[in-house]
């Protein structure tokens, strides 16, 4: 998938600032950059310079583990060797998770335990709400020796509110794509 974004004409970028949004529009799409004078966080890490850890049997989510805040988790999810264990299943199990809320950015790759999820595109599971591989997918990944996935996900210990802004980017199919085909 292309990573640079060389098309051209009005892109708008909204900030979130003191409770309201701040509108700048650039010629350019925002993400086309080849440097950057300064930052607006206090460190870098590349999710490819992280070491996944792998077991025989499905590995809980706090392995995928990056970051920890008072009120949140960052975890990463990269290429790595799938459980080994000759019966293990591969995907990740269904699950609600009752304090958190979970939202996962999908970098690149091919996500095992998801259909119809691409490059960029974002998921929110609010806290309660049981999720997991959709229909057929726990089944397919038996027998998958490795993955070859780059995302990133953020379990929050409040809350999270979606935006009038994000709300006009949500795909309504989304919750069905646990039903059978």
């Amino acid at each position: 998938e292309q990573l640079f974004h060389p098309e051209e004409g009005d892109f708008e970028v909204r900030i979130k600032k003191g409770g309201r949004f701040h509108h700048y529009t650039f010629d350019h799409h925002p993400c086309d950059v080849v440097g950057w004078d300064g930052y607006l966080y206090p460190w870098i890490f590349n999710i490819r310079d992280f070491e996944p850890i792998t077991g025989r049997i499905h590995q809980p989510p706090p392995v995928h583990q990056t970051f920890r805040g008072h009120n949140y988790v960052v975890c990463s999810f990269c290429p790595r060797k799938f459980d080994y264990h000759p019966e293990s299943i591969p995907a990740p199990y269904n699950h609600s998770n009752v304090d958190s809320d979970e939202m996962i950015y999908y970098v690149e790759g091919d996500f095992m335990s998801r259909k119809g999820i691409g490059y960029a595109d974002i998921t929110l599971h609010p806290g309660g709400i049981p999720h997991g591989p959709q229909p057929g997918k726990a089944e397919a990944s038996i027998g998958v020796e490795e993955t070859d996935e780059y995302a990133v996900m953020i379990d929050t210990f409040h809350p999270m509110y979606v935006t009038e802004e994000a709300m006009r980017l949500d795909d309504p199919s989304y919750p069905f794509s646990w039903l059978e085909d």
